[in-house]
């Protein structure tokens, strides 16, 4: 079972608050994603109305007591900052904005947890992708075309498939774009809906996947094109690479939106951002393995020392604001994403992969602020040497992160741009 630190956390919170484990994952405790530094990296409404199911006294409603939830139940922030010494992310700051309670985590301890409970996660999940059995089968009524909405299902039954791989799922599914459409007995069905022309409002049906394909590929030739002149037409490998992109383009677009929705598409090639989002998230992957290989082939030269095992690493050194929304939201917040993609109750079950293209596209975008501010393979100085090595491993770590979810997708990484 692959840990969830943040969750473990509200769990260890509502015990405090209340005195009882929690049935269900509550959502009275919000994990913040922006503005860390100032706001906190968590927080909780401290007011009765918000928690009163929870802390009734002699089953009494309290909604009308005019006192804070801290005061009702006897305790203080001094009280929550003691408890959690105990727990396994640790509190060192606690801020009162209005009726909430700003949560600040210890960092160093935070990271050096959440980095090692990653590996053993990273460990866990590609275990799993590579064990994948198949659960999941496409409605062969909606299979006889080669029109977008064929093409969109397709996509998703891969992609459904890997999260239920990855969520331990082994319950069988049948994907639609069929309202009319019946699943065999024991099989859930899972409806996808059409794909649409922006500019008509209506079900594509004149341009084929083939044609999608072409004209996400073309747009992709011409982004190329323009950052590498006439070598990106001529280059057969970058053709090649290219064309992966374009396909890798359509997977993203496809998916970006939740099944249950239809998704429009706009085949202005000079009006679509489609391409440009997949290639950005593309193209931080190659800056990963670059950076990753790059100190490799330095090692090799001599020029900085082999990289010392994860153990003795000191990640005390990562005190970068970008590393610390790195290593919180993305590389601890795997675990959350795929909860969030996966909704799976008794006979229910709902897909969400649209979740995890917006997890990466918001990675990238603050990996690509990291990597314009901070050197990371800095000169080999005996004093340098630690943090470089912190560094390194934080970004293996990424890395892994970044290549399960596309993985998940059915997205190829790649190497180098």
């Amino acid at each position: 079972m692959i840990r969830n630190s943040f969750e473990d956390f509200s769990s260890d919170i509502f015990f405090f608050i209340t005195g009882k484990e929690p049935s269900q994952k509550n959502q009275l405790i919000k994990r913040h994603t922006e503005h860390l530094h100032t706001q906190g990296d968590c927080s909780f409404p401290n007011t009765l109305k918000s928690w009163h199911e929870y802390v009734r006294k002699d089953g009494k409603s309290i909604c009308g007591e005019n006192v804070t939830l801290l005061k009702y139940i006897g305790k203080t922030t001094d009280d929550l900052i003691a408890a959690s010494k105990q727990w396994h992310l640790k509190v060192t700051k606690i801020k009162e904005v209005k009726d909430r309670i700003h949560l600040f985590f210890d960092r160093s301890t935070a990271i050096q947890q959440g980095l090692t409970e990653s590996v053993r996660n990273h460990d866990i999940l590609k275990t799993r992708l590579c064990e994948k059995v198949s659960t999941v089968q496409t409605d062969p009524l909606c299979t006889q075309t080669d029109d977008l909405t064929s093409l969109r299902l397709q996509c998703l039954s891969t992609a459904i498939e890997n999260l239920n791989a990855v969520s331990n799922l082994t319950c069988s599914v049948m994907m639609t774009s069929k309202s009319s459409s019946s699943a065999p007995e024991g099989t859930r069905l899972v409806l996808a809906e059409t794909v649409l022309n922006t500019k008509t409002g209506v079900k594509e049906s004149i341009i084929t996947a083939e044609e999608y394909n072409r004209l996400r590929h073309n747009e992709m030739t011409l982004i190329a094109q323009h950052k590498y002149g006439v070598r990106a037409t001529a280059d057969t490998k970058l053709k090649q690479f290219i064309e992966h992109l374009g396909q890798s383009a359509v997977v993203f677009e496809l998916l970006q939106i939740k099944p249950s929705s239809a998704i429009k598409i706009n085949f202005d090639n000079a009006a679509s951002g489609s391409s440009k989002g997949a290639a950005f998230v593309l193209y931080n992957c190659a800056r990963l393995e670059t950076m990753i290989r790059t100190y490799n082939d330095k090692v090799k030269e001599g020029v900085y020392p082999p990289l010392p095992p994860f153990e003795e690493a000191d990640f005390t050194l990562l005190n970068q604001e970008e590393e610390w929304v790195l290593i919180y939201n993305y590389i601890m917040g795997l675990p959350e994403v795929l909860n969030l993609s996966v909704d799976h109750k008794g006979r229910s079950v709902e897909y969400r992969p649209h979740h995890i293209c917006s997890f990466l596209s918001s990675m990238v975008r603050v990996f690509s602020q990291y990597y314009r501010k901070v050197r990371v393979l800095t000169e080999p100085r005996k004093h340098l040497l630690p943090v470089v090595f912190s560094r390194v491993h934080m970004l293996i770590i990424l890395n892994q992160t970044l290549k399960i979810c596309l993985n998940i997708l059915n997205i190829k990484s790649v190497t180098q741009m």
